[in-house]
């Protein structure tokens, strides 16, 4: 029988070299990747191997990453880059007390550069299947979806989705405020926040709609320049990203207060 047939049925009783022949097949089976993991022969190069071969399974790894010890643990802490695509291997790591308190705070970094790197790739692919999704289901899920998809559907090509996000009951103040700085968002969406009354007198929310080159120079103009801080008024003047009329009016209304200021003195 080759080492080939027998990785399909079981490695025990397998001399190392079998072990490492089937550790560097792409093809052995997941079962037969998680009992070499376990087996008692594991050496430093079946290991390597491990951790390079992309079926390798994250719970098993974890399983070896709290017990294991001496040159298998030296290959593991010296590995870290590879062991980032199991954040379960990681967090097992942190529990072997053959770890020294010295290695944790790598540990830590990879383990944050993990999670970092998984959340953006659910990210991702919550992007890819809520971009194919037919109007209807996107208009549902604009009225009942969490944070995460509001985000994605208020800047959706169609206006009456991106709509519907903002008129969401469960949307804050906070996503509000993130919508009015976007850049990518129809002009429909900035129109119905500043007409919004409550949103109106959100002095962030207004702040930022009337520093965003999105923003119509319509709506920007019946916002209330006048009730803008000295610095605000200076910052939206110099701003080249808005309309014109929009820093000129800023530009008119400091002017009038240095005026106001300087004939105060007489």
């Amino acid at each position: 029988m080759t080492s080939d047939a027998t990785a399909s049925t079981n490695p025990a009783g397998l001399s190392p070299a079998d072990l490492l022949h089937m550790a560097q097949n792409p093809k052995t089976p997941v079962e037969v990747l998680e009992q070499i993991l376990e087996h008692t022969a594991l050496s430093p190069e079946i290991l390597m191997a491990l951790l390079r071969h992309p079926q390798t399974p994250g719970h098993s790894m974890a399983d070896l990453a709290e017990r294991a010890e001496g040159p298998l643990l030296d290959i593991l802490l010296g590995g870290l880059d590879r062991m980032g695509r199991w954040i379960e291997a990681l967090e097992a790591l942190l529990r072997n007390p053959n770890v020294l308190e010295v290695k944790h705070p790598t540990i830590h970094g990879h383990l944050d550069t993990a999670r970092r790197r998984d959340t953006d790739g659910a990210k991702k692919n919550l992007l890819l299947r809520i971009r194919d999704l037919p109007v209807g289901q996107k208009l549902a899920l604009a009225k009942k979806g969490n944070k995460d998809v509001r985000m994605i559907l208020i800047k959706d090509a169609n206006e009456m989705v991106a709509l519907e996000v903002a008129a969401s009951p469960r949307i804050t103040d906070g996503e509000i405020l993130s919508v009015a700085m976007m850049r990518d968002v129809s002009d429909k969406v900035l129109r119905y926040i500043a007409a919004n009354r409550k949103y109106r007198q959100n002095h962030q929310v207004v702040v930022a709609l009337l520093n965003n080159s999105r923003t119509p120079v319509g709506v920007s103009l019946s916002l209330g320049l006048h009730q803008l801080t000295d610095r605000e008024l200076t910052d939206l003047a110099k701003n080249r990203n808005v309309p014109g009329a929009v820093s000129r009016a800023a530009k008119t209304i400091i002017d009038r207060r240095k005026g106001t200021a300087g004939g105060g003195g007489h």
